[in-house]
C-alpha cells in the first residue's frame, strides 16, 4: 500500500447539489435559463439542435468566440469569521488565530455543509450556419467539485484528536504521558499549557470509519473536451418547424476524485494527470504543486454524445429537449483505489484548531489532506476503470413577445451520480429584456422547492451584432449582502471575445 495525498485541483478555477447548468455561456448565465436560449456554438453541451437556427444570426453565417468564462464558489464557510481568505489562485484559506472552541464548531457546520466550486471556460468557439445546417466546434475547460461530510468527520478535521468524538485526550507534561477526560475547558486550558503537548485522542465507543464518515462525499472531476456539433432542420411549414442536433466530444481526464460514504460502506477511486503533480508525486487536495505552464498530460480519454430536439411554433414559442452527457471517460494514468473498514478508535492528527495555519497541503501543518489520509487507505495500482460522464435531461420553453421581451423556463436533472453532476433537478425561470444594443437578464434558480439564486446578466451588442461582450453573476442577493447570506455564493460570468460575421 502507498499512502498519497490526494488531490483535487483549482488552478484553473470547488457543488453539492448544484453545478453549472449553462457552463461557460456568460449569456445565459444571467438568467438561468438556457435550453430554448442559446445559439451558434453556445449551444454546444446544452441543446444541439439550436446549431440550425439561421435566423438568430441576422444574416451572420460565422460566430467566433474565445476564453467565455464562469466560475462559482459556493459554502457557508465563506461567511466564517475564522477563515481569511488571500484571495489568491490557488485558493488559500488561513485561520483567525484568535478564533474560539465555539467558532470552530460553526466551522465544522459549515464543513457538513459543503463547499462546491465550479468552473467552465471555453478556450474556444466557432459555428458556421448555412442554408443546409449548422455546425460548431468549440474547446472547454470543465472543473467541478462537490464537498459535503458527515458530522463526524467535520468535527475530526477540525478539532482532530480534540473532536467530542473522541473521550479521552492524551497529553505529555514533563515527559510523564497522562489522559484526562475530553471537554472544550480541558482542550483549551491544555492547549494554552506551554508545558504541555498533546498527543492523540481515544474513543471510548469507537465507530468505523464508514460509520462516522457516513453521508460523506467528496466528487471532483477536470475534463478537456472537444465537442463538434451538427444541427438541422426536418420539417418545415408556416406555424411549425421541427429541429435536431447532435453533439460529438472526444473527452481528455485531467483529474477525478470520488469518495462516498453510506449503507454502512465506503470506497472511492482517484487518478489524476502526471503533469499535475509539479515534480513531486504528491500533489495535495488544496494545492498544485508547481504549476507548469503547459496544457498537462491526459489521465484518461473517452467520447461523449449530446442529443437535442426543438420546436419553434407561430414565430413565438419555442420547445427545446436534450441529453447531454451520454458516455465516459477510461482513466488508466495515476490510478487509486480508496477504501476504509478498520475502526477509529485512537486518533493522532491535529485539526485545523490545533493548527490554524492553512487548510493547504503545503502549508506544514494540519491540513485536510493529512487528516483524510490517516482516516482512509489509498492503493496506487496498475488498473484502469471506465466511468460514466455526468449525463443530464434537460426541458425548456420560451415565448418571443414582439423584438423586447423573451422569457423562458427549464427543468434540469440529473442521470447518475457521477462528479461533476447535480444531486437532484434544478428549475429555473428567466429571461432577456433588449433595449437595443443592451440585453438585460435576470431569473429565478430553484432546487429542492427552494429559491437556490437570482442571476442577473447584461450583454453589450454593438456595430449590429458584429461584436458582444457581457458579465453575469448567477447570484446577485450574495453580492448584495454576501454576510447575511446562510449558503453564499461567489460567481462571475463574463465574455469579451466574441464575433459574429
Amino acid at each position: 500500500m502507498k499512502r498519497i495525498i490526494l488531490s483535487v485541483y483549482v488552478c484553473l478555477s470547488v457543488s453539492l447539489g448544484y453545478t453549472q447548468t449553462e457552463g461557460s455561456v456568460f449569456t445565459s448565465a444571467g438568467r438561468g435559463v438556457a435550453t430554448t436560449f442559446v445559439t451558434d456554438y453556445q449551444a454546444l453541451g446544452i441543446n444541439p439542435a439550436n446549431l440550425a437556427w439561421s435566423k438568430e444570426f441576422r444574416g451572420k453565417r460565422i460566430a467566433l468566440g474565445f476564453l467565455e468564462t464562469s466560475f462559482s464558489l459556493a459554502s457557508p464557510i465563506i461567511n466564517s469569521p475564522i477563515i481569511n481568505d488571500s484571495k489568491s489562485i490557488p485558493f488559500e484559506f488561513g485561520f483567525n488565530n484568535d478564533a474560539k472552541y465555539s467558532d470552530f464548531q460553526d466551522f465544522s457546520s459549515d464543513l457538513q455543509e459543503g463547499i462546491r466550486l465550479n468552473a467552465d471556460v471555453r478556450l474556444f468557439g466557432l459555428a458556421v450556419t448555412t442554408k443546409f445546417a449548422g455546425f460548431g466546434f468549440s474547446v472547454n475547460e470543465r472543473y467541478s467539485m462537490n464537498v459535503q461530510t458527515s458530522k463526524d468527520f467535520a468535527d475530526i478535521a477540525s478539532f482532530g484528536f480534540g473532536s467530542p468524538y473522541f473521550d479521552t485526550l492524551v497529553y505529555n507534561q514533563a515527559g510523564s504521558v497522562q489522559k484526562t477526560l475530553n471537554t472544550p475547558e480541558a482542550y483549551d486550558s491544555l492547549r494554552s499549557d506551554t508545558s504541555v503537548q498533546l498527543i492523540a485522542g481515544i474513543s471510548g465507543n469507537p465507530k468505523t470509519i464508514p460509520e462516522l464518515m457516513e453521508g460523506t462525499r467528496i466528487k471532483v472531476s477536470w475534463i478537456r473536451e472537444f465537442n463538434f456539433g451538427f444541427g438541422k432542420r426536418l420539417v418545415k411549414s408556416k406555424k411549425l418547424s421541427l429541429y435536431a442536433g447532435v453533439g460529438v466530444k472526444y473527452l481528455q481526464g485531467m483529474a477525478l476524485l470520488d469518495m462516498q460514504a453510506s449503507n454502512n460502506n465506503f470506497n472511492g477511486f482517484a487518478a489524476y494527470s502526471p503533469s499535475l503533480a509539479g515534480g513531486s508525486g504528491n500533489p495535495g487536495l488544496f494545492t498544485t504543486g508547481n504549476i507548469q505552464y503547459k496544457l498537462p498530460k491526459a489521465a484518461g480519454s473517452g467520447f461523449g454524445f449530446d442529443f437535442g430536439l426543438n420546436v419553434k411554433a407561430f414565430k413565438r414559442l419555442k420547445i427545446g429537449v436534450a441529453v447531454n452527457d451520454i458516455g465516459s471517460i477510461t482513466w488508466s494514468e495515476n490510478t487509486f483505489g480508496v477504501q476504509a473498514d478498520s475502526v477509529l478508535s485512537t486518533f493522532r492528527v491535529n485539526g485545523f484548531y490545533s493548527d490554524s495555519r492553512s487548510l493547504q497541503s503545503n502549508s506544514g501543518g494540519a491540513t485536510f489532506d493529512s487528516i483524510l489520509n490517516n482516516l482512509v487507505d489509498i492503493t496506487e495500482g496498475n488498473f484502469s476503470r471506465k466511468v460514466n460522464l455526468p449525463s443530464t435531461f434537460r426541458l425548456g420553453a420560451s415565448i418571443q413577445f414582439g423584438k423586447i421581451l423573451e422569457i423562458g423556463t427549464e427543468v434540469v436533472t440529473p442521470l447518475n451520480d457521477k462528479p461533476g453532476n447535480l444531486v437532484s433537478s434544478v428549475y429555473s425561470f428567466g429571461g432577456d429584456l433588449k433595449l437595443g444594443p443592451i440585453i438585460i437578464s435576470s431569473g429565478i434558480v430553484m432546487q429542492n422547492r427552494e429559491v437556490l439564486r437570482i442571476p442577473v446578466g447584461i450583454v453589450f451588442r454593438t456595430f449590429a451584432g458584429l461584436y458582444e461582450i457581457g458579465v453575469s453573476t448567477r447570484d446577485i442577493q450574495s453580492f448584495r449582502n454576501l454576510q447575511d447570506q446562510e449558503n453564499p455564493m461567489v460567481s462571475v460570468a463574463f465574455g469579451f471575445l466574441r464575433f459574429r460575421i
